[in-house]
């Protein structure tokens, strides 16, 4: 069990805001008799003008507080409009029903008109709902907007933690497959297995250092593509007809580092080597397009061939990583 208290040093600021609130709210209650009763002055101020205020001040808490508490977060909130207006209206009724009580125990003298005393005491619970509903408005909007700000740094970090992890998956399943032709090479003491490794260390130094971070040009990445194709031609047959086609001059464009090889790796994984067939493989980049790659990998495949499953890591890894890239702006 983990439990967690606050240090003491830490204050809770909340409730400061609602005794800042009420003591400025007491303090303009009391400049405001001042201005509405010409003959009110501190001279006058007994103990039972002050019991007054104290209560009415407590009624207006009351009011203002099954507001915030309960009419906003179960009506208002809830889109309950007709019921939250029925039933705050009882609510300024109560208080003007109560404090009008209390003003007539408490006062001496004749009373005041009795419209005029409801029309003031309306006008002043009105304006303490209107002004604590709007600050509570306010201190809502800002909570929301620092959760939102959370759960967005908080998805930020997600999606970046799920990317390394799917980067450090490419990398060993990219070698595994690479270093796996070398071997068949080895074995066969094939005269292409020193220029095989030559190339291998060149990719070997892409995917090291480029693949660390987020985005790559275009340049290196058809550098790194032209490569890859290049390592594979040298242990393909040579009746293996094998096209790498670039289109478009924008080089300047970003994309991930290892996004488009995992395709080129299947077709040259799967596709047919049956000479009679006449394979092929064939490797499109189209950048003519603004802001807008277009690349197509395809392969001949054997008659009644049938993939024992959908795809590996690498085209599975591929899907992954333009979902959380790229999220509905791009075709597979």
């Amino acid at each position: 069990m983990i439990s967690y208290r606050k240090p003491d040093s830490q204050i809770d600021y909340h409730y400061l805001h609602h005794i800042l609130f009420w003591v400025i709210s007491v303090a303009f209650f009391i400049v405001v008799l001042f201005y509405i009763r010409g003959d009110f002055s501190l001279a006058t101020l007994d103990i039972r003008t002050i019991a007054s205020i104290l209560i009415t001040v407590l009624l207006l808490a009351v009011s203002v507080y099954i507001n915030l508490l309960w009419l906003i977060p179960k009506f208002f909130n809830r889109r309950r409009f007709w019921q939250f207006s029925l039933l705050e209206s009882g609510n300024i009724a109560l208080f003007i029903l109560l404090n009008f009580s209390v003003s007539f125990l408490f006062e001496e003298g004749p009373h005041p008109n009795i419209i005029a005393e409801v029309i003031a005491e309306f006008i002043l619970v009105f304006i303490f709902l209107v002004v604590s509903t709007l600050l509570k408005v306010m201190r809502d909007s800002i909570t929301l907007q620092d959760i939102e700000l959370k759960m967005k740094e908080i998805e930020r970090r997600k999606v970046e933690a799920e990317l390394k992890a799917l980067k450090a998956q490419v990398n060993p399943h990219f070698f595994f497959n690479t270093l796996n032709s070398l071997y068949s090479l080895s074995l066969d003491k094939s005269d292409k297995a020193p220029e095989l490794i030559l190339k291998l260390s060149e990719l070997m130094r892409y995917v090291i250092y480029e693949s660390k971070d987020d985005l790559v040009t275009m340049e290196k990445q058809i550098d790194f593509l032209q490569s890859y194709v290049y390592l594979e031609r040298l242990r393909s047959p040579e009746y293996v007809r094998i096209d790498f086609i670039v289109t478009g001059e924008d080089r300047d464009l970003e994309v991930a580092p290892l996004l488009f090889v995992a395709f080129i790796e299947t077709a040259f994984k799967h596709g047919s080597k049956d000479r009679a067939l006449n394979p092929f493989i064939q490797v499109e980049l189209n950048l003519t397009l603004r802001e807008r790659i277009v690349f197509r990998c395809e392969n001949s495949v054997d008659p009644g061939y049938v993939s024992k499953k959908r795809g590996g890591v690498g085209l599975a890894n591929v899907r992954q990583q333009l979902g959380l890239m790229s999220p509905g702006k791009y075709a597979l």
